[in-house]
């Protein structure tokens, strides 16, 4: 099974992508959000593209666990998304996704102008990989 990541912000949506062995998430790319119907458009795109049988979602809940506006403008948009490709999203707790992202990218990049772009791409492959890490941990757990 392949899966896709989107990192889902107001302008903006990173993509990140799952091996077929559910190991490691790669960022991507990043799309500017247009309209309801190319953002559809571009996401059931690179399902296909990327053989995905399933697209996660970053959930920015809060610290305290509760849902804000922002995790409800997140959840109104997949789902939107969702019924005109026909494919149900599966959502996942995204908390500190952002600051992962940054401070990897802060890592590996040298000084100077920054860019968010990438940033949304990154921090897509951090939510991906935190969900690809839980269901293999579920798979070492039931081994045991």
């Amino acid at each position: 099974m392949k899966i896709i990541g989107l990192d889902i912000g107001n302008r903006r949506v990173g993509i990140a992508f799952g091996d077929s062995d559910l190991r490691l998430a790669t960022p991507v790319a990043v799309i500017e959000r247009t309209t309801l119907d190319d953002d559809a458009r571009v996401i059931a795109h690179y399902l296909r593209e990327y053989d995905a049988a399933r697209w996660i979602v970053g959930l920015p809940r809060n610290m305290d666990d509760s849902a804000g506006f922002q995790a409800q403008a997140v959840v109104a948009y997949a789902e939107k998304i969702a019924a005109i490709i026909a494919r149900a999203p599966v959502f996942w707790d995204e908390r500190l996704s952002t600051v992962e992202a940054t401070r990897r990218m802060q890592d590996a990049a040298p000084r100077g102008k920054k860019s968010r772009q990438p940033l949304d791409a990154i921090a897509a492959a951090v939510i991906l990989q935190d969900y690809l890490d839980s269901l293999n941990q579920d798979s070492n757990d039931s081994s045991l």
